[in-house]
């Protein structure tokens, strides 16, 4: 990925994203993407629990978009997003885990500091949201492509490493657990550019202090839709804060 990044290193870092956007456009995509880096991260762990925090990133009304535009106008407006968005992860030191149609799925390591991933995964969040409407969505406009909006969800918790066969290295390997499967459940409750955070996260960002309470606000969940119950109270429902910070 580096490598390719070199060619707009004279240029500063809003300037670097113009530029690659632009290029994407006229001449495809212009960096390699690979969940290698993650994978490598994974196997490292194999049949142990890890913590870590999930990140889900995905386009509002993908599906209109796939049928009003051209399949290769609809393809490259998919690789572009997803090519920034691994950009703007791996800045905030996160790893791209799966890239799934529109979808991108990102994890930050929490084992050793789980309040500085908390604050980084949230910082990525606010940084692509950025990225879209200042830069993404101006030069989609400018080459006749549909202003975009994303949906992110992010959790905190313990997944299960496993590998699908016994060859550590050409085996597929993924992640088992509750906080991933939530993270897509939040996802899809989000509107669009709303950043939601699972409970954990509020909880483990409240004890530190390290993030003033009003940038939190608590989603009205409906009780017949949502019905995951609370880790820290099993009798209350999971609860899910929209993030309004810069």
């Amino acid at each position: 990925m580096a490598e390719r990044w070199i060619d707009f290193t004279n240029l500063d870092l809003p300037e670097q994203t113009r530029a690659r956007v632009t290029k994407t456009l006229m001449e495809g995509i212009q960096l390699n993407l690979s969940t290698e880096e993650s994978r490598k991260l994974l196997r490292r762990h194999v049949n142990n629990k890890t913590n870590l925090i999930t990140m889900f990133v995905d386009i509002n009304n993908s599906t209109e978009m796939s049928l009003s535009l051209p399949e290769s106008k609809f393809a490259l407006l998919v690789q572009c997003f997803a090519q920034e968005i691994s950009i703007a992860v791996l800045g905030y030191g996160g790893y791209v885990f799966k890239y799934e149609g529109d979808a991108v799925i990102v994890l930050f390591l929490a084992e050793d500091d789980s309040m500085k991933a908390c604050e980084n995964a949230l910082k990525c969040s606010r940084a692509i949201l950025k990225i879209i409407k200042e830069v993404i969505n101006p030069i989609f406009k400018e080459h006749g492509l549909p202003e975009i909006t994303v949906r992110i969800g992010l959790t905190y918790g313990y997944a299960l490493v496993v590998l699908y066969g016994n060859n550590l290295e050409k085996a597929h390997i993924d992640l088992i657990g509750s906080s991933i499967s939530l993270a897509s459940k939040i996802d899809s409750i989000a509107k669009p550019n709303q950043v939601l955070v699972g409970e954990s996260i509020y909880n483990i960002l409240m004890s530190s202090g390290s993030i003033n309470k009003s940038k939190f606000i608590e989603i009205n969940l409906d009780p017949t839709r949502w019905k995951y119950l609370s880790r820290s109270d099993p009798h209350s429902m999971y609860r899910v804060y929209e993030y309004a910070g810069n």
